[in-house]
This record gives C-alpha cells, structure tokens and sequence, in this order.
C-alpha cells in the first residue's frame, strides 16, 4: 500500500525521528527534515511510502543504498547513521540534514556559474565520486538535483553529493544485481551512452555524467535535449553537442576548459578521462592558467 507523502508529516518513526516537513524526494522515496529527539538535533530521513518485505527488490535497492552511503568516509558526501523499517513496514534510513541549495535551484537563478566558483564545486563532487569508485560503487544518478552547495562557517560553496537510490556495486555478481542487465536507469538528460543501451557501465559512465553536468553549469543549457525523454537518450547515442559558446554566446569560456568537459562526454568510454583522479587533476590544471 502506497502512503501519500503529508501522511507522515508530524509523526514520529520508532520513537526517536520526529518528522517536521518534506524537503525533497530521490527516485524511490522522499526526505523529510526530522528533529532526533534523543540527540536534540536536525537530521534528514528518507522513507519508502511502499510497504515492503525484505525481499522485495524495492526493500533490497534502498537498503543498498543506506549500506553505499554508510562505506562511504568523505566530508563532501552526506553521513547515514540508521537504517531501519517503521512500526508501519516502511523502509526509512537518516542522514545528515543538509543546509543549502541544491545546484539545479542556484541554476534557475543564475543561469549558469562563473568559470571560477563551478571549476571550485566540481572538484569538490569529482573527489568524492573518486572516492566512491575507489570504494566500490557507482552512483549512476549524477545531476545538478544531487548536488547541496552551501556557506559554511570556514569555506563558501561547499558542495555535498546526495541521493544514492541507483547506486551500484562495481564488479558486483550476476546473481546479486537488482537491476536486471539491459534495463535503463537513471535520468535521461545526463546518462552515458553506454548506460542507454543498456551494457555493461563502470566508472567512465559517471564521468560522462559529469561531464553533462559540467556543461550546465557553465553555460545553463542542456548539451542534448530531446523532444521527450526517448529523443534525449537516442540524441546521446548519436548527437555530438553544440560547441558551449555556440550553446549559450553569452558565456566565454576559455580552451582549456572546454576541451576537459568535451572530452568527458566522449561517446566512447576510452575515450573519457579514466577516472574521477585524472579528471580532477585536469580541472585543477585549468584554475592555474
């Protein structure tokens, strides 16, 4: 039985997460801002409005995500502490309560973001994918929706990855998989190639993503765009995006920089950045010209 999501607004989940207002919802759940009532403070709880047993494919995804977040050890993606199900059989896990605005809201303001200040929030996103493929995962999800950027009290923009509900073990055994081979997750607008098709993905699939999200950033357009979600992912397939000052003139954005966000988006997997450390590494390089 499916529970509308006000439903849980001004409950309180096993005694502990008082639930006070929705702030967001992932693909397989929505977040609310919570108080803990033993620790006396903000926190974020994800909850499944699905009444689900533990063999249920949708119980085994969100718990492979708490269990993604919680091997992860990096300041610039968000903390789980709990992982459980409600007296009323609803899967929930809590989080970090992140202050901020996710990159897709600061985009309908601003359009896009100076050379500068995106080349600052990737980095920060690109060691923290580094760190989650080191670890084993893929996220498989990456877009502005999944990116929180703040001001905290010692560094201006900093930047958290959220929203792990399709992440995915490298190298993981057949048998163990929930996503059935051939089956297309994620968002349209920033997959791979490779990963429309349905093949098999490893790390370079998040750069090309990446790479999507960089062009965004930088010039407020999509680089592919279709009429409906199958056009955009055909036009990944097959369309080469418009050079980025061609896309948005306004913009100037130097060589060196377009060169790195071109080549992210490669079709071909080889022909991508081989990993979050190289692109990182190349990001950093155009800060100092």
């Amino acid at each position: 039985m499916d529970l509308p999501s006000t439903a849980i607004i001004d409950k309180v989940i096993n005694d502990r997460y008082e639930i006070l207002e929705q702030v967001g919802h992932g693909i397989f759940g929505a977040v609310f801002k919570a108080w803990h009532r033993q620790m006396e403070k903000e926190i974020a709880v994800k909850v499944l409005f699905q009444q689900l047993e533990q063999e249920d494919r949708g119980f085994q995804r969100f718990h492979r995500e708490a269990q993604a977040i919680s091997a992860l050890m990096h300041p610039n993606i968000v903390k789980v502490y709990d992982f459980g199900v409600s007296t009323q059989s609803r899967p929930y896990m809590v989080m970090d309560y992140v202050e901020g605005q996710n990159l897709r809201d600061i985009l309908k303001t601003q359009n896009w973001l100076p050379q500068d200040r995106a080349i600052f929030i990737f980095a920060q996103i690109v060691d923290a994918l580094g760190h989650m493929h080191d670890s084993g995962f893929l996220h498989r999800d990456i877009k502005p929706d999944n990116i929180i950027v703040h001001d905290t009290t010692y560094q201006k923009d900093f930047a958290t990855l959220v929203d792990f509900g399709i992440a995915k073990r490298l190298n993981e055994p057949r048998e163990k998989r929930l996503t059935v081979d051939g089956t297309v997750v994620g968002t349209p607008a920033y997959m791979s190639p490779e990963q429309i098709m349905g093949n098999e993905i490893d790390n370079r699939s998040d750069i090309y993503s990446f790479g999507v999200l960089m062009y965004v950033t930088l010039t407020g357009i999509l680089p592919v765009q279709g009429k409906n979600p199958v056009d955009t992912m055909t036009k990944h397939v097959t369309e080469v995006p418009l050079d980025m000052e061609l896309a948005n003139p306004a913009v100037k954005i130097p060589p060196e920089l377009k060169a790195v966000v071109k080549k992210s988006m490669a079709k071909s997997p080889g022909d991508r950045q081989q990993s979050m450390a190289q692109l990182h590494q190349e990001l950093k390089d155009c800060l100092k010209k």
